[in-house]
């Protein structure tokens, strides 16, 4: 009897012992369970691969991947719960500092713009939008904000308005809620000069391809060299980071072969996309309005932390000078090192 009581015993304490075990990371107390969220969009696209492939990087746990809307991905990095999280630098830098220690470091910027300003009537200068009315999607948003900091870089800022009728040496925007908002008046010849982001860009001159389009690409614009800003940005858990620094690091490559995968296999992409769409979200991405030269238009790539400082740090700068309340200047305790 005593002999059964001490087997009994040991079996208890080699159950308890291997449950506790389970439950952290042999290597570095690491979770077993990752998520990493994204926005629908090109964001989303940027992780289509690792979502195809059931990634995990190497990482000591299994990734859960997550597509929620543009509207929701602030509250995820607001309410702690990703891990891994691909959001707009301008959100992530107000974030950042509405806490006196951030649980996030940005380890990279992961998309750099996909803003085209297309024109039905051969517009293809800033100078030339005066006496003209623009049409811009979201007032306060990105691509509101990216287009005023080119606007104020050129000397004029002073001379826009906003309206619905063209105003003479004024440069006249007119805010809509949607691409599919602005489109219908484009196609129409009401409105002659969109801005608009990828795939809305493409999808016009498909849609209306009764005129002839000029495309001037933003991102030329904001930096001639770069021909980029930084749009997205990864964010990463900072106790995650720490304990496996090398595998997040090592990331870059999954992410630029995963630029060349979508292009190949845009299809295949789409379908990753989608099937982890949250419930009730409409999908923004389709076959029919994504391909090779869209998504090269989309500018994905990763770009790390250790080399996007400054990238990052001046466009931050640049919004906020036209909008106060756009973004946080970050220093370098935002970043993940």
């Amino acid at each position: 009897m005593k002999k059964l009581v001490t087997i009994l015993l040991t079996l208890i304490l080699c159950l308890i012992s291997f449950s506790t075990i389970g439950c952290i990371s042999p290597s570095n107390n690491g979770p077993k369970n990752i998520s990493f969220y994204a926005p629908d969009g090109a964001p989303a696209l940027a992780i289509a691969k690792f979502i195809n492939d059931n990634e995990n990087f190497g990482l000591d746990g299994v990734i859960d991947y997550k597509i929620v809307s543009a509207n929701d991905i602030g509250g995820v990095m607001s309410q702690g719960k990703g891990d891994f999280i691909i959001m707009p630098v301008n959100a992530a830098s107000k974030l950042y500092k509405a806490k006196t220690s951030s649980p996030y470091v940005m380890t990279a910027v992961i998309t750099h713009g996909n803003l085209y300003l297309m024109s039905s009537d051969g517009t293809n200068s800033l100078e030339q939008l005066k006496g003209k009315v623009v049409g811009v999607i979201g007032q306060g948003l990105v691509p509101d904000l990216t287009f005023k900091a080119i606007l104020s870089d050129k000397g004029l800022i002073e001379d826009v308005v906003v309206g619905d009728t063209a105003t003479d040496g004024k440069i006249t925007l007119r805010y809509f809620q949607s691409a599919q908002d602005m489109i219908p008046l484009l196609k129409q010849g009401v409105l002659s000069v969109g801005l608009l982001p990828e795939p809305a860009a493409t999808n016009l001159t498909k849609k209306a391809n009764n005129r002839e389009w000029t495309r001037t690409d933003i991102q030329n614009l904001y930096d001639s060299e770069q021909k980029a800003y930084p749009q997205a940005v990864l964010m990463v858990r900072k106790s995650i980071y720490d304990a496996q620094k090398t595998q997040i690091n090592g990331m870059a490559d999954y992410f630029n072969t995963n630029a060349q995968w979508i292009k190949e296999n845009t299809e295949s992409a789409i379908k990753a996309v989608n099937s982890k769409l949250g419930e009730g979200i409409t999908p923004s991405l389709s076959a029919e309005t994504i391909s090779a030269t869209v998504i090269e238009n989309c500018k994905i790539y990763f770009k790390s932390a250790s080399i996007s400082k400054d990238y990052v740090k001046t466009y931050l700068n640049k919004i906020i000078s036209v909008s106060a309340q756009s973004a946080v200047s970050v220093t370098d305790d935002f970043f993940a090192n």
